[in-house]
């Protein structure tokens, strides 16, 4: 996942959300590895129903949904649309009453909780709106805790080479031993992020990843991640409040009561 030296410089913007609009830097794009071409990797979702609990209210009612490899993917609606809930779903933190959610290619109906966390942890890279970070680790140490989680200690190298470059590829290598204390929000999430991508996923989730930081700050923050899909072929899915966010997504869908009703 490491780019060449000098390919993104550190403080380089990817992308530029400002008011209504977004304009792509041409040189960061040219910059980016294209890896859709060897990526299969998507989300789906057919006919997804998830009663709330009692049974007689739906949280996500009749949700068809398709993301592919490379895309990103705006969520939209008003607080208690099912925004949030949605999410849990895709995070396979919950599981549907009805209809079928694959991952990568996986379908996650007959897996069992083991085998849920196994995929989760490996297939999906979630970003947190408070960031989550241990305050006593570095920024490359937190990057490398969910490699460890998932490979153990064995290979402390191999850790910390993919969590360097992870930093590089999102233009902050130079935080790598700052500890979360000695940052500012922005850069907070932007270690966030390269924790949530250390382990290749196929999907990334952010629900509001910006709340907390200011408009300038939570742009910067909504452009690293709307380049992930251009810089690793994962699939991004995000929750937003912020309509000039959304338009800068592949595409756009509106939750109302459970329900798309818009895509």
């Amino acid at each position: 996942m490491r780019l060449a030296e000098g390919d993104l410089a550190p403080d380089a913007p990817l992308l530029h959300i400002r008011g209504e609009s977004m304009s792509i830097s041409t040189e960061a794009a040219r910059s980016a590895p294209s890896v859709a071409s060897h990526r299969a990797a998507r989300l789906t979702m057919v006919d997804v129903v998830l009663a709330a609990p009692g049974g007689t209210v739906h949280a996500l009612r009749d949700v068809d949904l398709d993301v592919h490899a490379a895309s990103s993917l705006a969520v939209t609606g008003a607080s208690g649309s099912g925004k949030s809930t949605l999410l849990s779903v895709l995070a396979l933190v919950r599981r549907p009453t009805s209809g079928g959610v694959a991952v990568d290619g996986h379908e996650t109906s007959g897996l069992d909780r083991s085998e849920l966390v196994s995929l989760r942890s490996s297939r999906v890279g979630t970003v947190f709106q408070s960031f989550h970070l241990e305050g006593s680790l570095s920024a490359v140490q937190n990057v490398m805790l969910p490699w460890y989680f998932k490979h153990g200690r064995t290979a402390r190298r191999t850790a910390k080479e993919r969590a360097l470059g992870v930093l590089d590829l999102l233009g902050g290598v130079h935080l790598a031993d700052r500890r979360p204390t000695d940052m500012c929000e922005e850069d907070r999430q932007r270690v966030a992020i390269a924790r949530a991508l250390v382990l290749d996923p196929a999907l990334v989730l952010a629900d509001e990843p910006a709340t907390s930081l200011d408009r300038d700050a939570a742009d910067s923050v909504a452009e690293l991640l709307l380049a992930v899909p251009r810089l690793t072929g994962a699939a991004v899915v995000m929750v937003t409040a912020r309509s000039c966010v959304a338009a800068a997504a592949d595409r756009v869908v509106e939750l109302d009561s459970g329900r798309i009703v818009s895509a």
